[in-house]
């Protein structure tokens, strides 16, 4: 029997963790009430668990569990939290701001939005992939009611300014909405003190199950004149409860939160392994490699070779992408690097590397490997 490919696209997704798998068990089987019904024990007991399950989210990201609300995922999470505060915001305004190299799912809802009068001011990033927040608020109008940006770059792992942007936000009025789908349970990220009024998370990003992600709404946020965000909570707050899911996402923000240093200490030798061994056999370019990055993800340039051929042709020895798993062509080129301003050969030699728990030196070194067969 052949063995798996060694798996580097845990930025993509991650496998269940035991723990958070036998949490989430008697749910499906014994513990199987409608956490909205209330008249009976099963109801009762399945709500608890919800509750627990926000408790141990905001103990994570420091919010008050009232400010959690449970979704599918980040792309529903978006989608409601940037669609809702422009429909519910027109008498304040209908300017938004991002960048052109957010998620897929920011950039998509706000085409869809400007296609119904919203009004998107699209920031450039630097070669780094880096935001200039000086641009951010000299793009700041009296109609402005939403900043969207995201916090750790899917692709390239470069770690935006949030606590920069939050005050600026602050200062103008703004609401400042963060796609933290790369940062939660893996960076330390504190909802209060960052003056973030939305946040956005998944549960299958921290070995938790798919299908089941979170929204932050800060039950204070505003905007000018008073944009209140009960609707936006109405919104997220339909149907019945994916209880399984949620209390999977509950223990996987427990067991982040007591191995976030140790796993954060560990994947940053790994990489440091890896772009030291890059430099070393001249294998390849880190992308973004000036800028404050997050260890868990690294773009790499490879040398003289194209990354689809690389991928394909080595595909049952290394998993490895070459962007967002929410790009549906494999060649289609990342705007993320294109809006670093990579030309096309450049973006298409270009490919993703994630690092998780699972993730060895010894792995690496089979990565390496691979590489240096693809160049022999």
């Amino acid at each position: 029997m052949n063995e798996e490919p060694i798996y580097f696209d845990f930025a993509s997704t991650t496998p269940v963790n035991e723990e958070v798998y036998d949490a989430m068990s008697p749910y499906f089987l014994s513990y199987y009430g409608n956490a909205s019904s209330s008249t009976h024990k099963q109801g009762e007991m399945a709500s608890k668990a919800v509750k627990k399950a926000k408790n141990q989210v905001s103990k994570l990201i420091n919010c008050d569990e009232n400010e959690v609300f449970f979704t599918s995922g980040s792309t529903e999470s978006i989608k409601l939290a940037i669609s809702q505060v422009f429909y519910n915001s027109l008498d304040a305004g209908n300017h938004i701001i991002t960048s052109k190299a957010e998620h897929k799912a920011v950039l998509d809802t706000c085409e869809d939005l400007e296609k119904v009068g919203a009004r998107i001011t699209y920031l450039d990033v630097d070669d780094n992939g880096k935001l200039d927040t000086s641009l951010l608020e000299d793009s700041i109008g009296s109609d402005t009611i939403l900043v969207a940006l995201m916090h750790v770059n899917n692709e390239t792992g470069v770690i935006a300014d949030i606590g920069d942007i939050g005050t600026i936000c602050k200062k103008h009025n703004v609401l400042f909405f963060t796609d933290a789908t790369q940062s939660y349970g893996k960076l330390p990220l504190n909802f209060q003190d960052e003056n973030i009024d939305l946040l956005c998370f998944n549960a299958h990003k921290i070995y938790g199950p798919k299908g089941i992600g979170g929204l932050l709404i800060k039950s204070t946020a505003k905007t000018k004149p008073s944009v209140s965000v009960k609707h936006l909570i109405d919104s997220v707050n339909l149907g019945t409860q994916n209880v399984p899911g949620i209390v999977g996402l509950g223990k996987a923000s427990e067991v982040a939160m007591f191995e976030m240093e140790t796993n954060y200490q560990k994947i940053q030798k790994l990489n440091t392994h890896l772009q030291q061994k890059l430099r070393q056999s001249k294998l390849g370019i880190v992308n973004a490699v000036s800028a404050n990055r997050s260890p868990f993800i690294l773009n790499i340039q490879l040398a003289n070779q194209d990354a689809e051929s690389f991928i394909l042709g080595n595909k049952n020895t290394v998993s490895v992408s070459m962007g967002s798993a929410c790009n549906s062509r494999l060649l289609q080129q990342s705007h993320v690097l294109k809006s670093m301003g990579l030309i096309k050969e450049e973006a298409e030699s270009s490919i993703r590397v994630s690092f998780g728990s699972p993730t060895t030196q010894s792995h690496l070194d089979i990565l390496v490997n691979a590489l240096k067969n693809e160049n022999s």
